[in-house]
């Protein structure tokens, strides 16, 4: 949409001024954070205010289409706002006197008094925007609120654009991530609604092997070996302190290939987690598939025969075997 578009066959004073601000700049790409600093030659929009001192009936009481050197500027006449007119703060007799010269076709105060209610209208509509953040925001985040909010999780803007996240995703719960607030239900909630997903599960204290260390083992005559108090068979011990699952249910097949280590949800759903978390803890990463999923092992075919992940082999035929879930690794 271009401003060719707002034509003077639309009768633009039945906007409500700010809306009409809002919609003239959207069609021409315009910058309205810059608004109130902007050059009277160089701003799209020149602001006046209305000198009769009638009763106005709308915001607006006049709107003209200015080309000249291949430039557009939008003439906006307001009734609520300016020096001199039914609302201007001037004594009485001087709005009398502008009034008067207005309807002879004499405008050098009105023109005079016009480049200050310029700046006057354009602060106005500034602060009417401050905290719409819904009117400024844009998609990239380029907008100056989404750059701060940004930065209270510790986000800068070159770190959004070469990571995979979808920052319109994780933008909805920034309140919750800068908290700091890291329970099972939290995580499972942002993982649920990052990926539409059906269901997300955080099951805490996952069975994990521990290497241990060389002083920590049983050594035959020289440390560890005293039964019942540090006596350890082997070098690894079972450990239910740090690691959890995530457990992601009721996936299709197409969902289950990209959340394999193949696919390109794997290593977004890697990172996000490593984003919402406050330490690296180890982690293993569930794939349950909905019920009654059939396997769709086809020998040779790269997709589907992958061992340990896609691969089910049936030697009763006159049965049917099932895939429930495939656990792969998260994080050590």
């Amino acid at each position: 949409m271009g401003t060719e578009e707002l034509s003077p066959k639309y009768d633009l004073t039945d906007f409500n001024f700010h809306q009409l601000i809002e919609v003239v700049a959207k069609a021409s790409s315009a910058n309205l954070e810059l608004l109130e600093n902007t050059l009277l030659e160089d701003s799209l929009y020149l602001f006046s205010s209305n000198p009769k001192i009638s009763f106005p009936l709308s915001d607006i009481e006049k709107v003209n289409i200015i080309n000249r050197d291949n430039k557009t500027q939008f003439n906006i006449v307001v009734n609520f706002l300016g020096l001199q007119g039914s609302s201007g703060p001037l004594p009485g007799s001087v709005l009398d006197e502008i009034a008067e010269e207005f309807y002879e076709s004499e405008h050098i105060k009105i023109k005079y008094l016009d480049f200050f209610n310029h700046h006057l209208i354009s602060l106005l509509h500034q602060i009417w925007r401050k905290y719409k953040y819904y009117i400024k925001f844009k998609e990239d985040f380029s907008d100056i609120y989404s750059k701060n909010m940004m930065s209270l999780i510790g986000i800068s803007r070159e770190y959004s654009e070469y990571s995979h996240l979808k920052w319109d995703k994780i933008f909805y719960y920034l309140g919750i991530i800068q908290s700091r607030i890291r329970t099972p239900q939290v995580l499972s909630t942002i993982i649920q609604y990052y990926f539409s997903l059906d269901k997300v599960e955080i099951k805490e204290h996952a069975r994990q092997l521990v290497q241990l260390d060389s002083e920590q083992r049983s050594s035959l005559g020289n440390n560890n070996m005293m039964l019942g108090d540090d006596f350890i068979a082997g070098d690894v011990v079972e450990s239910f302190s740090n690691k959890f699952d995530v457990a992601i249910h009721n996936l299709d097949i197409s969902q289950f290939y990209q959340f394999l280590p193949l696919g390109h949800k794997y290593t977004e759903l890697k990172e996000l987690i490593r984003f919402l978390l406050k330490d690296p803890l180890p982690y293993d990463i569930s794939l349950g598939l909905h019920p009654q999923t059939h396997s769709t092992f086809v020998l040779g075919e790269n997709k589907s025969s992958l061992l340990g992940w896609t691969t089910l082999l049936n030697s009763a035929f006159d049965n049917s075997y099932y895939l429930d879930a495939v656990t792969i690794e998260g994080q050590r």
